[in-house]
């Protein structure tokens, strides 16, 4: 049976596809592990013509290749809940990169096997197999992946395949899991299928994964992850090895990592709009304390219901006051509508037409001094750039969750410059019935916590400082 899978990336809460909810129930270690995470946009991937890697010409093509990847990725969510509608909903992109199917914003460095070798992964959320381009027992293995960097077992004292007798085999992973097995010592064979089209093939094996702890220490953790000798969209992957999946089974690499370390991980974005020496990094394990850290409650009933992870929006303010939004707005159906999921693969928040009219009309009064114009986003305006814009005259937003938690994003995390002399406000509108997409430019300069093991979701203000 064909496994779709939908590439709806880096830490959201988490979106996953035919993965079993994992329970926590021991915390092995206290010690965490922290690795950088890489915007797509970052100077650090280099110029790579032809793709969205790398930095933009400019401000305009930046916001446009961003809001693109957000259709995309809005595209697979709802195909993922069998919402899609008319067959010509799907938006066609020029060919660029992954990314502009859907596969989010962030990338983390890998070191890996024995030697450890070092490779460039892409952050998903949305899927359960972490996989590596990689030459084992292929037929031409000159042809795989030539002049690209690949994993190869050979060199790596510490790879193990895992024979297509085993009981291993047997229960990773039942829906994507091939039945060949030409002979008891034959590697175990996937065939990985993802609703943006990816489609990878290659063996499972077993091999050693490099941690660095926070206090020094190092540690070796064998962990279940594919070979992928195949695959159907090469040039997009041409400079990324792979994909790093967070999603919630137990072949997850962030659930083997999180019950190693401490039962949770966390991630912190920092502000990509600027460049500065900040940075967004990935933790598996207990982060050091951060104060004011706020927790409600992930929806695990309604994860399972959608294969989503919402939380409980219980309203909008601004400048204080709470907007007048029909209160089912954020009541997540089995139909896939309403509620708010947070996905920090997408850029921009996504509100459903009741809420987004709101919010638009309580920030007009003080906006409209600015004419309105044509942008990248639903809302946008003719203004000077920010060292020359008022940022008082800017209603102040805020999220409030169940439990009590507010969150209470920069102002540049919802108004930022489209183009020259054009300014959008960071929302983009959904029609009813859809589902509201908590976006990364809201989740900036803050530190987020995912506690597996006691199904909250914990945010507070921090200066992301990987070190």
């Amino acid at each position: 049976m064909e496994r779709n899978i939908s590439l709806v990336s880096l830490l959201c809460v988490i979106i996953f596809n035919g993965c079993l909810v994992f329970e926590a129930d021991a915390v092995k270690s206290q010690r965490s592990e922290k690795l950088k995470l890489i915007h797509r946009h970052s100077p650090e991937l280099g110029n790579n013509p032809g793709t969205t890697l790398g930095p933009p010409k400019n401000s305009e093509e930046r916001l446009k290749q961003l809001v693109q990847s957000d259709k995309a990725r809005l595209h697979a969510i709802k195909r993922r809940l069998g919402v899609v509608g008319k067959a010509n909903d799907w938006v066609e992109f020029p060919f660029r990169s992954a990314a502009d199917m859907g596969l989010g914003q962030y990338f983390v460095s890998l070191r890996m096997g024995t030697p450890a070798q070092t490779f460039t992964l892409l952050v998903d959320t949305g899927s359960c197999l972490t996989w590596f381009k990689c030459k084992y027992m292929c037929v031409d293995c000159s042809s795989v992946f030539e002049g690209q960097r690949y994993f190869s077992p050979n060199q790596s004292s510490s790879f193990k395949s895992i024979p297509c007798s085993s009981q291993e085999c047997k229960t990773i992973d039942k829906a994507s899991t091939l039945p060949t097995c030409p002979h008891p010592n034959a590697p175990c064979y996937y065939d990985y299928s993802y609703l943006d089209g990816l489609n990878v093939e290659g063996s499972y094996f077993n091999e050693t994964v490099k941690f660095r702890f926070s206090n020094g220490q190092k540690k070796g953790l064998e962990m279940t992850m594919g070979c992928t000798d195949g695959l159907n969209l090469k040039d997009r992957f041409k400079t990324v090895d792979g994909i790093l999946a967070l999603g919630l089974n137990q072949l997850s690499f962030a659930v083997k990592a999180a019950h190693e370390f401490g039962g949770k991980f966390s991630f912190c974005l920092e502000n990509h709009w600027i460049i500065k020496s900040e940075s967004s990094y990935l933790v598996f394990g207990a982060e050091d304390q951060v104060p004011n850290m706020q927790f409600t409650d992930l929806l695990t009933e309604e994860s399972k219901m959608t294969s989503l992870y919402p939380i409980k929006v219980t309203g909008i303010s601004v400048n204080g006051t709470m907007l007048d939004i029909p209160s089912y707005v954020w009541d997540m159906t089995d139909k896939g509508a309403g509620g708010m999921i947070v996905d920090s693969g997408t850029t921009v928040t996504h509100l459903v037409e009741q809420a987004f009219d709101k919010v638009i009309a309580a920030f007009e009064p003080s906006l409209s001094m600015y004419n309105k114009t044509k942008g990248n986003l639903d809302y946008c305006f003719n203004a000077p750039p920010f060292e020359e814009f008022d940022e008082t005259r800017v209603p102040r937003l805020a999220l409030h969750f169940e439990g009590g938690a507010k969150l209470e994003p920069a102002v540049n995390g919802y108004i930022f410059d489209d183009s020259k002399g054009v300014k959008c406000l960071g929302f983009l509108r959904l029609p009813w019935p859809e589902m509201n997409i908590l976006g990364n430019l809201l989740m900036q300069n803050h530190l987020w916590e995912f506690d597996l093991a006691n199904k909250k979701v914990g945010f507070a203000r921090s200066k992301c400082m990987l070190d």
